[in-house]
């Protein structure tokens, strides 16, 4: 029995089971069996075991196979008792189905006590935590987006995924050791953006007003590529509504901007091809009306200084029948370079249809238009076309009128006076230019 028997009392009235025990050795002095001295209600709680049954029982007597455990339990306690220390041990028991923490010491030489916590909860707590955990890691890792953890105070990265080594082409060790390194990588053009937006201060109070951060920027790695990522921060707050650490997560969406710029790219393809002659890359008639109908809403009523000219290949079947339609079509796409090399940026050259063409000069009066259609009609006339040996030689007429943006179908009647002027051009004898204002 317990020499205190206040101290027994207070040990009775314990939530965890408590068992004091006495080593046996044999002859050899060598440890073989310990008696059980005192257990207390718990204990009888925990093993089913009444004290009248277990109180001067030998181990071996209660559990008769315990020197056939892997486990040598009684060598194990007499080396506590034979030292006067103490230690603790985890052990599963399959009879209970619990997991308990036994804690044992030495209060005087030859004898000790354990006292039995059952930590099944936390056992089963920290087993979920660590499959889960587990789980985790799994997912994280076979994403091609990058994860990481970065707690606020310290900026250290508490976790990061192997895609960072991927996409960055930097390893995780060099990132956690300068957790700024991957700035080096940032565009030119991204980078004052990326120092304003990257700042903790900034990234927090967007967190604090909208629960996220978002932004876009690109990098050029080691090896040369340039990559576009999209990083998004979510808040991980405590219980004061504080945040604590951060969650990453970052998206090399590089293929998806490629393919949104080559959509564009092929729609406006797609919208210069509907607008444009397949034969000499100039503007078609639908899209010079569209294209002048817009600089005409822009110009002013006054002062509009918008001129039209119509354009003609002279004797063009006579070219046709004579060379064939292949060299027809050499003698369109040479005039359709000089109109084109002949006007400014902001002037429109079309092919309106057959060998007639239409030109809309901005920002200069009928005299001078005069003068700069003239120079284009003598370069014509000195122009050769050489095929196969033989020189073609051509000419073309031009009828020039001012459009009146202010008028009711300016361009109807603009037309049909630069029609006019043409048509008096073919009548005067051809490679002229004339004029109906």
């Amino acid at each position: 029995m317990l020499a205190n028997m206040v101290l027994e009392k207070i040990i009775d009235k314990m939530q965890n089971a408590f068992a004091y025990h006495k080593i046996i050795y044999d002859e050899a002095k060598n440890p073989v069996d310990y008696e059980y001295i005192y257990v207390n209600k718990s204990f009888e709680e925990l093993t089913g075991l009444k004290k009248q049954y277990v109180i001067g029982a030998k181990v071996t007597e209660l559990i008769p196979n315990i020197k056939e455990s892997s486990f040598n339990w009684i060598e194990y306690y007499a080396k506590i008792a034979e030292n006067e220390t103490e230690d603790h041990i985890e052990q599963y028991f399959d009879i209970w189905d619990r997991w308990y923490r036994i804690d044992v010491f030495s209060p005087e030489k030859g004898y000790f006590a354990t006292l039995f916590n059952d930590i099944t909860d936390i056992k089963k707590t920290t087993e979920s935590l660590r499959e889960q955990k587990e789980v985790l890691n799994q997912i994280t890792e076979n994403l091609e987006e990058a994860t990481f953890l970065q707690d606020v105070n310290t900026k250290e990265v508490i976790y990061a995924s192997t895609a960072f080594e991927k996409i960055y082409e930097m390893s995780i060790e060099e990132m956690k050791k300068d957790v700024q390194k991957w700035k080096q990588m940032v565009h030119p053009d991204d980078y004052e953006k990326v120092q304003k937006r990257y700042n903790m201060d900034v990234t927090l109070k967007e967190m604090y007003e909208k629960g996220i951060f978002v932004e876009k920027f690109r990098i050029i790695t080691n090896s040369g590529k340039l990559k576009w990522i999209k990083s998004k921060f979510l808040p991980i707050k405590n219980e004061q509504g504080e945040i604590i650490r951060v969650v990453g997560i970052e998206q090399d969406i590089t293929r998806d901007i490629e393919n949104k710029l080559e959509i564009i790219r092929q729609k406006v393809k797609a919208e210069n091809l509907a607008m444009r002659d397949y034969l000499t890359n100039l503007y078609n008639r639908r899209a010079f009306f569209q294209l002048a109908e817009e600089r005409c809403k822009k110009a002013k009523c006054k002062d509009n200084n918008l001129v039209l000219v119509m354009a003609d290949i002279d004797k063009f079947k006579s070219i046709n029948d004579n060379f064939g339609h292949d060299v027809g079509d050499l003698v369109l796409k040479n005039f359709a370079d000089v109109l084109k090399s002949s006007v400014r940026g902001n002037d429109i050259v079309a092919r309106f249809g057959g060998e007639e063409f239409i030109i809309l000069l901005n920002d200069i009066d009928v005299e001078q238009a005069y003068k700069r259609i003239e120079e284009v009609r003598k370069r014509i006339s000195e122009t050769e076309i050489t095929v196969l040996d033989k020189k073609v030689k051509y000419t073309a007429s031009f009828g020039i009128s001012k459009v009146n943006c202010c008028g009711f179908k300016y361009f109807e009647e603009a037309i049909k006076r630069a029609d006019i002027a043409l048509y008096r051009a073919k009548e005067n004898g051809r490679n002229r230019v004339e004029i109906i204002d």
